[in-house]
């Protein structure tokens, strides 16, 4: 190498799944002090490039190179003795521990040879949190966290020590706006310092508002780097799915009919508050507001995931008692958010993550299972789906999915149910690229639409509500602070009901 800039480099990086070639002569290099962003489809090989940087994964072919000297990491400990460290789209803090102790895990203060010294632990994870001004909880277990406040924890973690390189994968995926502006604020903070930083992320605002590069990857292969300005958002999804979208949201032709699902004055024990909204046939309903603000909550009480304190809920006229088992009887299906703590089943391959909603129809007598007929329904699942999904084979790990790929089987599991009455979908399109979220919206309206199924659809992101929901709920501390038709959607108004 003979840029004197260039901290990172590799050259023709290869690396093969059975089956799958998920890197393919990939050349990247990072320079000091710069944001690169990495774009790309789920799949297509930027998780797996920032594994093999970390030593998580080796490369079958190639050259790394780490400030100018040739490199190989046979364990993820050696990169993080070099100064690069990564900030994972999953979480991967240990539940029991607090936030502290997870930020300094591994690199515990002892005060004799044998006890870990736990008020410097607190007194280090402080001071962190003070410098980089990411506000989470830091004595409790993570476990009772936020989804937002783990990943404020995850990034605190990277921060320990100054870093060299930071990777962040998906990083503001579970945060809200005025969380994911403080990231930013720390990110630059960090680049005027000289530390380099790889940004993975589908929001294009992000990318055009923070990188100096950007590289786009497209079925495991490399297929353009250029500087930010040379770049546009239509240029970059066309690299990204080798064809226009001229429009990233499905055209919209209004078919509710008769109300289906009716909540009067809900509330729980803690925090929600005479919550009343209604869902018709046909329509999607989209849930607003800020992280915390008891849309999912609201969700969780009316399926019998938390408990009621008051409150009444009709199915088609009919009171009935919120249960999980007795709505989906009633043939309503929840997406969650959290694919991986909520909706998959690691310990199945792709075949029982499919089939698992399928149960009844391929048990016999005493739980036996028709190996045969539960393989055909999971394959008609897979293949008959509106979402595509890129697998090798049917008994491969779900693990080794992508993660655009795993929310697209928990959606699949559900859709495909024969009398769907409503859908429930919960952050469906985090972390998930814009290819893949228009074919999660043209599904949603096609649902709605053609098959007269009432949807609710929960998100953060308030123009992909804007742009295929019929009627907006806004909430704020626990209760509905607002109801918006489509034709009144405006998004100053929206946010005034929601901040």
């Amino acid at each position: 190498m003979t840029d004197n800039d260039t901290v990172l480099e590799v050259k023709g990086l290869k690396k093969e799944f059975p089956g799958v070639i998920a890197l393919d002569d990939v050349d990247f290099d990072l320079k000091k002090g710069e944001i690169h962003a990495i774009c790309g489809e789920n799949g297509a090989g930027k998780s797996t490039f920032c594994n093999i940087i970390t030593g998580i994964y080796h490369q079958n072919k190639g050259e790394i190179y780490f400030e100018g000297q040739k490199t190989f990491f046979n364990h993820p400990s050696e990169a993080l003795k070099k100064g690069i460290r990564m900030v994972y789209q999953e979480r991967n803090l240990i539940p029991y521990l607090t936030g502290s102790q997870n930020i300094l895990l591994g690199e515990e203060p002892l005060k004799s040879y044998f006890w870990i010294d736990e008020k410097k632990i607190t007194r280090i994870a402080e001071a962190i949190q003070k410098r980089y001004k990411l506000n989470a909880p830091l004595n409790v277990p993570v476990s009772s966290l936020s989804s937002a406040q783990r990943q404020s924890i995850e990034i605190l973690r990277a921060f320990l020590y100054k870093p060299k390189v930071l990777l962040l994968d998906e990083p503001t995926s579970s945060l809200t706006e005025s969380e994911s502006d403080a990231l930013f604020k720390v990110v630059k903070k960090i680049k005027s310092d000289g530390v380099s930083v790889v940004l993975i992320t589908h929001k294009m605002e992000e990318v055009f508002e923070n990188a100096d590069r950007i590289t786009i990857f497209r079925n495991g292969k490399k297929v353009i780097t250029d500087k930010r300005e040379n770049m546009t958002q239509p240029i970059c999804i066309k690299y990204m799915v080798n064809r226009n979208i001229d429009n990233l949201y499905p055209p919209i032709t209004p078919s509710y009919q008769e109300t289906f699902l009716e909540v009067e004055n809900l509330s729980d024990h803690f925090f929600l508050k005479n919550n009343s909204f209604s869902l018709k046939k046909g329509e999607v309903l989209g849930f607003y507001g800020l992280i915390g603000s008891g849309r999912t909550e609201t969700i969780e009480t009316i399926y019998g995931l938390r408990e009621r304190k008051s409150g009444s809920i009709k199915l088609n006229g009919e009171t009935i008692i919120p249960e999980v088992n007795r709505m989906i009887d009633n043939h309503i299906y929840m997406i969650p958010d959290d694919r991986k703590e909520k909706g998959l089943f690691y310990s199945f391959d792709l075949k029982g993550n499919l089939s698992i909603s399928f149960l009844k129809h391929f048990t016999r007598l005493l739980g036996l299972i028709n190996k045969n007929k539960e393989k055909k329904i999971a394959k008609k699942v897979a293949e008959n789906s509106a979402l595509k999904i890129k697998y090798v084979n049917l008994n491969q790990e779900i693990t080794q999915l992508s993660g655009g790929n795993q929310q697209k089987v928990i959606i699949s599991r559900w859709i495909n149910q024969d009398n769907i009455q409503a859908l429930i979908l919960d952050e469906p399109t985090i972390g998930i690229d814009v290819g893949t979220k228009f074919e999660i919206y043209k599904m949603i309206r096609h649902l709605a639409e053609e098959r007269g199924i009432g949807i609710i659809f929960i998100s953060s992101e308030l123009p992909e509500l804007i742009g295929i929901c019929d009627r907006l709920y806004i909430f704020k501390e626990g209760t509905i602070n607002g109801e918006f038709k489509r034709e009144d959607f405006d998004n100053e108004r929206i946010l005034e009901c929601a901040i």
